[in-house]
């Protein structure tokens, strides 16, 4: 595939992003159903995280690589959302047997520990999130939240504090 996407026929954009939704369409959604914590409002995001990456195809320059790009398009997306009239009113919940797991991994769930993680303040939670649960390195995920690495070892220094302190007598013994 040509770095430069802007001199790829249109025919082979199309196939590229048919690739692309068929290689990370599942961790797309499952990020937006993560950072959303709804899975209706996440089923929407992920298909404007497409349409978005439809449209951007050809200004995609190879900094990074594909599902890094994808995913900031899906954090900026979910923060869009977040923001909306809608998404303020309503009281969202996604159970966490909702979520796409791993079949030997989807046994029985204590929630504590994700709903913990979903209390956490929104730039906390998205940098736990990409870097835990997506398992994303450090570089990746902080060029995701557009943020550098040392700010992001803090977000997750202090949300590692926030958890500890609401998991107090769940998994911290102190």
């Amino acid at each position: 595939m040509p770095k430069d996407l802007a001199a790829v026929p249109c025919k082979d954009a199309e196939q590229e992003l048919i690739r692309l939704m068929e290689e990370h369409g599942t961790a797309v959604k499952r990020l937006c159903r993560c950072l959303l914590n709804d899975p209706f409002l996440a089923e929407d995001a992920a298909q404007d995280v497409f349409c978005k990456a439809w449209k951007g195809l050809a200004a995609f320059r190879g900094d990074c690589g594909k599902r890094t790009w994808l995913f900031r398009i899906a954090v900026n997306t979910c923060k869009s959302m977040s923001r909306g009239f809608w998404a303020r009113r309503v009281e969202r919940r996604t159970a966490l047997e909702d979520l796409v797991l791993p079949a030997e991994e989807s046994a029985a769930w204590d929630t504590t520990v994700w709903d913990a993680v979903q209390s956490l303040p929104a730039d906390l939670k998205r940098a736990v999130i990409l870097r835990y649960y997506e398992e994303l390195s450090l570089k990746d995920t902080a060029q995701i939240l557009g943020t550098s690495v040392n700010t992001l070892n803090t977000r997750l220094r202090r949300a590692r504090k926030h958890l500890q302190s609401r998991l107090e007598g769940w998994y911290f013994n102190e």
